[in-house]
């Protein structure tokens, strides 16, 4: 009896020793496999995101599918400040084996307001930290669109590698355009961080290989894009590389260069770039860039080729060009006009223009007279003339007709932003004074008394203080 007693006594430990792990263990899957729990995981990332992206982050499903393996859903990019959606991405995979990182991103969205958000986080919160780039990534995605309110754009295939080396740290990133060749050469896009110098500096090449790229989708990010029409395309090469700052301004005295040599824009709408200005021109127009070196504040080297075919211009910019451009008319033309050709070679730098009709160049035209840069109905219009110009009376030939001329230099550059130019055209009760020769008036137009002179310095828009009741037979002042 003892013994037996003993043998149940043991059974039942063992029962006990197995049953303990086993109710922990499903104790614990349990509460992994509950809704609250699952939740509170989903909230914990979101503010490892937000933290590490500065955006805020919402996150619709979160699965660990190996023990290497996370797998997000619906996961939404907001601006933190003002919970404006800047892109979503249907699922976000991510895998962590050994030394190696490997994201990809299915069917990415951004809108194209929000890329400076998003360079934002790509650049400095991420290139810019050592401690994210350790070890190699591996980058991919399908179909990413980029929207804006009056367009968007598919990339495809996005591949990319980020690799870290000692000095710095590099991403190349190779992607295709939907609906192009499959077969077609991709486009590049390669950033560059470099930790060996007193600063570090940031720069970043596209390359467009055989494709057009497409500039509409760029009108969301910025208004000068939304003026080159919804036709036209960039082809070539483009550079943003931080440079020195001459002034000292900038992020450690950095400032970004723009270098667009050997670029070209083409089906650019001239009646879309000129749709403000006092002078129109219709057609549809390409620029060639054999040199384009652009630091804000600094150097100005451009050199490139300027050509609209077929189109319509105002006759009112003939006698412009003459006057601001120094160019020559061979005849007047009083009404608007088709013209066949404009062609000019031009090249900027240092403050001067000089520009070169090239319409003699032109297959078809080589007949028309040296320097022509517009001829109409197989004559030449406008020649170029031999002299260098200011660069600033390029912006005389579209200013309009009240623009009054502004002596910038160094030592009034600062000033601009208190002595703005008037919007409109001035009257006489606009001005100063009054003026000479020209007796005084009041605001309905009749002279008034020369002992009691007006003066008025009030701009449009503003009204004087009205008078008191005892003082309305007095003369009204203005300040």
């Amino acid at each position: 009896m003892h013994e037996r007693t003993m043998r149940a006594v043991a059974r039942g430990l063992f029962v006990a020793c197995c049953a303990v792990p086993t109710c922990v263990t499903m104790l614990i899957i349990l509460v992994m496999w509950s809704p609250w729990y699952h939740r509170r995981c989903i909230r914990a990332t979101e503010a490892t995101l937000a933290l590490q992206t500065g955006l805020d982050v919402r996150i619709g499903s979160l699965e660990r599918v190996s023990p290497t393996t996370w797998q997000l859903g619906d996961v939404q990019l907001r601006d933190n400040e003002t919970k404006q959606s800047i892109g979503r991405i249907r699922i976000v995979s991510w895998v962590q084996e050994d030394d190696r990182t490997i994201v990809r991103l299915s069917q990415p969205e951004i809108r194209a307001e929000y890329l400076d958000d998003v360079w934002q986080l790509v650049h400095d919160r991420f290139l810019c930290r050592p401690e994210h780039t350790l070890h190699p990534i591996r980058l991919a995605a399908d179909d990413l669109t980029i929207q804006s309110a009056h367009s968007q754009i598919t990339v495809r295939d996005l591949d990319g590698r980020i690799l870290p080396g000692e000095k710095e740290v590099s991403a190349v990133l190779y992607c295709m355009l939907a609906g192009e060749r499959p077969d077609m050469e991709p486009m590049e896009i390669e950033i560059k961080r470099r930790r060996d110098e007193g600063q570090p500096r940031t720069s970043v090449a596209l390359r467009t290989g055989e494709l057009n790229a497409p500039l509409a989708w760029l009108a969301g990010y910025h208004p000068a894009f939304e003026k080159l029409g919804d036709e036209a395309t960039f082809h070539g090469a483009a550079k943003l590389s931080q440079v020195p700052s001459q002034a000292g301004m900038g992020a450690a005295g950095l400032v970004w260069m723009l270098d667009l040599s050997s670029a070209r824009i083409e089906n650019i709408d001239m009646a879309r770039m000129t749709e403000f200005l006092p002078h129109r021109l219709v057609g549809k127009g390409s620029l060639q860039l054999n040199r384009c070196q652009i630091v804000p504040g600094g150097v100005v080297d451009v050199d490139g080729v300027i050509q609209v075919t077929r189109g319509w211009i105002s006759a009112s910019l003939l006698p412009r060009l003459a006057e601001d451009l120094g160019c020559q008319l061979a005849t007047a033309v009083p009404d608007d006009f088709p013209f066949d050709l404009i062609a000019i070679d031009f090249d900027l730098y240092d403050g001067k223009l000089a520009m070169e009709g090239l319409c003699n160049s032109q297959r078809g035209f080589e007949k028309m007279p040296p320097g022509t840069m517009l001829c109409a109905g197989g004559q030449p219009i406008v020649r170029t003339g031999p002299q260098q110009i200011a660069a600033t009376q390029l912006m005389r030939l579209f200013a309009a007709p009240h623009s009054v001329s502004v002596p910038v230099s160094g030592q009034t550059l600062e000033m601009l932003w208190l002595l703005q130019p008037p919007r409109g055209p001035l009257t006489l009760n606009d001005s100063i004074g009054n003026i000479p020769g020209t007796p005084p008036v009041d605001e309905s137009g009749l002279p008034i008394g020369q002992d009691a002179p007006r003066v008025s310095g009030r701009i449009s828009g503003f009204q004087s203080a009205p008078a008191p009741n005892d003082a309305a037979s007095q003369p009204r002042g203005y300040w």
